[in-house]
């Protein structure tokens, strides 16, 4: 396998992994409660009958994941990116969904209604899901710009996550899959395309362990404390894919969006190559991203 192709299988199932590894104990917040209860997170788990997902299966994405597979379904479909066609593959997706539907996609379901053009309904969400669902578009468009790159992924963002967060989270994590896909180096791309308050923030608690750095930076899902929780934890554990997707879930709160997004970071800085062949080979979704990854 050559570089790139390892590089950009990384990203792509990095992402998904990560979030994958997290549902079984997406949402819990107290994190001494899910140590005890769960112990450390090492394989997949299915989330339980008592959970946000009582319907998932050990290896299945979350919420978030499903919306990123759409995304990804679509352009291994249509074999191009446009806004307006995705967006009805993303409203066809929730008549008979039966995971948790978020409150930014009920607002913009809701906001739909009275649009003409259905693009324009996105919710004014300040949370990392939206920008995290990006992977697809980044590996889809490997032979593309920088610029165009970024153009695609905050179109996409805006669908659903129409604010000014959003879109910076969605132009960072664009630029620094792309590049780091091409072969930048992890540090060097952070310090680069990272917005300036995040990666302070991140900075500031890097001597922490995980469950005090993300406990002070926030666990939860706006991008104001999860932002800066991703960036903590490609900084903290850059060079080991494995432990950070780890450290991730075992921090709690909206790991598993979370990890949509750190795994876009070290999936590209490491390559696939650095993630458990059991996670790759046990991700439900296994079949999709490895056709697509031959793009």
């Amino acid at each position: 396998m050559d570089e790139l192709t390892n590089k950009k299988s990384g990203l792509l199932f990095g992402s998904y992994c990560a979030d994958a590894l997290s549902l079984g104990v997406h949402w819990i917040y107290d994190v001494n409660e899910l140590a005890q209860k769960h112990g450390r997170i090492t394989h997949y788990k299915a989330p339980g009958a008592d959970s946000y997902h009582p319907q998932k299966q050990a290896g299945d994405q979350g919420h978030v994941g499903d919306q990123s597979l759409c995304l990804l379904q679509f352009l291994t479909r249509e074999k191009k990116w446009d806004a307006s066609s995705f967006m009805d593959d993303w409203l066809g997706m929730w008549a008979d969904y039966n995971d948790y539907i978020d409150g930014a996609t009920k607002s913009t379901l809701e906001n739909v209604k009275n649009q003409s053009d259905k693009t324009q309904g996105g919710s004014d969400s300040v949370e990392i899901a939206g920008p995290a669902r990006i992977a697809p578009l980044i590996v889809y468009l490997t032979n593309s710009s920088e610029e165009e790159v970024v153009r695609a992924s905050v179109e996409q963002t805006v669908l659903t996550h129409r604010s000014q967060e959003a879109e910076e989270s969605a132009t960072f994590l664009a630029k620094a899959g792309y590049r780091l896909m091409h072969g930048a180096s992890l540090l060097d791309t952070l310090n680069e395309t990272a917005p300036e308050w995040a990666l302070k923030k991140a900075n500031s608690v890097l001597s922490q362990n995980t469950m005090d750095a993300i406990g002070q930076l926030g666990p939860a899902c706006s991008i104001s404390s999860a932002l800066p929780s991703v960036l903590y934890l490609a900084l903290k554990y850059g060079d080991n894919t494995e432990t950070a997707f780890i450290e991730n879930a075992m921090a709690g709160g909206d790991n598993c969006a979370r990890g949509l997004a750190l795994g876009i970071l070290l999936g590209a800085a490491n390559g696939i190559s650095s993630i458990p062949e059991r996670w790759v080979n046990e991700l439900n979704a296994h079949d999709l991203l490895r056709e697509f990854s031959q793009i």
